[in-house]
């Protein structure tokens, strides 16, 4: 497997201060004892002020630290993740874990050191895993990726956006039929941090896809999408975002437009170089920067 980067890397479309999650960061302070209500009467007035977030209003009159807002935010999180959901055991495919040794884990870990220096260590925050046709591993390798991430003690969201053929479930051994991303998108569960798998291995935890919809393509594209991953990639160091292949649909380049940046995924001797192209140049055309290409050979 070999990374191959690119060079261009434009802001991060997708907002990480959403002001969707302000109101339950309030109440976690309220709850911890590290805001009275004094205190939050002042800053909500300081909030409306300056036009920020509250947490970020907190901190600048020196109310909370940034240690106090970690505490809450992992609070907050673990209290509104998905409890106590039927977990099977996961599946051969996680070699990072079935197999750690092996050169198919080797070449995962290469992948992650440069993840981790092209993109993660300069503050950028999501990724988007895109593949240009149908076999190309992309969910194998972004599950691998996450599991990966997380035993070096990142923080780790993966995302199934993938609602139309969705695998991530079945390698991790989660409920296919459970409240997933499409339960958030279609409104049958108010908050996106009710569809996350809390820990479902250390520092991993996990958004299904959810019960299938009819139109997926509407809800990735909608407000409510950018919204709701906004408040997620708040808490967590990395969030990673699986896609169906591009040309099946327009779900991945719906998502990668969302987020900003792509990570292309293609297989040797089966991928296309006029495929890669194409895709490419739809995900420059969505405002999607593509911070490098997978060539994987299982």
């Amino acid at each position: 497997m070999t990374m191959t980067p690119e060079t261009s890397h434009p802001t991060l479309l997708v907002d990480d201060g959403s002001g969707a999650i302000d109101a339950p960061i309030r109440d976690a302070l309220l709850r911890l004892g590290m805001l009275s209500d004094d205190q939050t009467r002042r800053v909500e007035a300081h909030r409306a002020e300056r036009g920020v977030d509250f947490d970020a209003a907190a901190l600048e009159l020196g109310f909370i630290s940034h240690e106090d807002l970690a505490l809450a935010r992992d609070q907050l999180t673990n209290s509104l993740a998905l409890q106590n959901t039927q977990r099977r055991q996961v599946s051969d495919e996680l070699v990072v874990l079935n197999d750690p040794i092996g050169g198919r884990s080797e070449s995962i870990r290469l992948l992650r050191t440069q993840v981790i220096a092209q993109h993660i260590k300069p503050g950028r925050r999501a990724l988007v895993m895109v593949a240009p046709v149908e076999g190309s591993g992309c969910s194998y390798l972004i599950a691998n990726l996450a599991a990966s991430l997380s035993q070096i003690g990142t923080k780790t969201l993966l995302v199934d956006a993938n609602m139309r053929s969705p695998r991530i479930d079945q390698i991790f051994g989660l409920d296919p039929n459970g409240a997933g991303l499409s339960s958030y998108l279609s409104l049958q569960v108010a908050r996106p941090e009710r569809v996350v798998h809390a820990n479902v291995l250390p520092n991993l935890s996990i958004v299904g896809a959810g019960p299938p919809v009819s139109k997926p393509q509407e809800l990735l594209s909608s407000a409510r999408f950018r919204d709701g991953m906004n408040t997620l990639l708040r808490e967590y160091d990395v969030t990673l975002f699986d896609t169906p292949p591009a040309n099946s649909c327009a779900d991945a380049l719906s998502v990668a437009g969302a987020i900003g940046y792509a990570l292309i995924v293609a297989r040797r001797d089966q991928s296309f170089f006029s495929d890669i192209t194409t895709l490419s140049q739809q995900l420059a055309a969505a405002r999607c920067s593509v911070i490098g290409s997978v060539l994987s050979e299982f």
